[in-house]
């Protein structure tokens, strides 16, 4: 995350801007920017979700899943929101252990289990996304 709580000032953005000429002033001023927009609101998003004791990670396997109505492997879950396998493991296995997500076998393949958002965790889901958009829209 960017945690510069001050942005540098464009002479300084300049001074470095002779060390790498490839960057105007201007497009890394508005990238640091962009950075610094980006850690503030997902600090934010942390807290709401850590106030409802659920986790960001939490938050983003319930809305992936509720995408995939036939249930996702966890393979595909770490694919499509970037993290970790373990960390993914980890969320999956709270996630089970709250009742909100469940596995369930595969009807085209006995070896292959899914995991799939429940009506808990759908409700859940439901109750997290106003205040989720709030955030983003804020």
């Amino acid at each position: 995350m960017f945690f510069l709580k001050y942005l540098p000032m464009q002479a300084m953005i300049a001074n470095y801007q002779d060390h790498f000429p490839e960057g105007s002033e201007p497009q890394i001023a508005g990238k640091l920017q962009l950075l610094r927009e980006a850690s503030v609101l997902l600090r934010q998003l942390e807290e709401y979700f850590r106030e409802r004791d659920f986790s960001f990670t939490r938050f983003l396997i319930c809305v992936i899943l509720d995408q995939g109505s036939l249930g996702l492997t966890h393979t595909q879950i770490v694919e499509r929101i970037d993290v970790s396998s373990p960390v993914v493991s980890r969320s999956l296995k709270a996630l089970v252990d709250d009742g909100l997500v469940e596995t369930i076998t595969d009807p085209d393949n006995s070896r292959v289990r899914l995991q799939k958002l429940t009506t808990k965790g759908r409700e859940c889901l439901n109750e997290l996304l106003p205040g989720y958009y709030q955030i983003l829209l804020g």
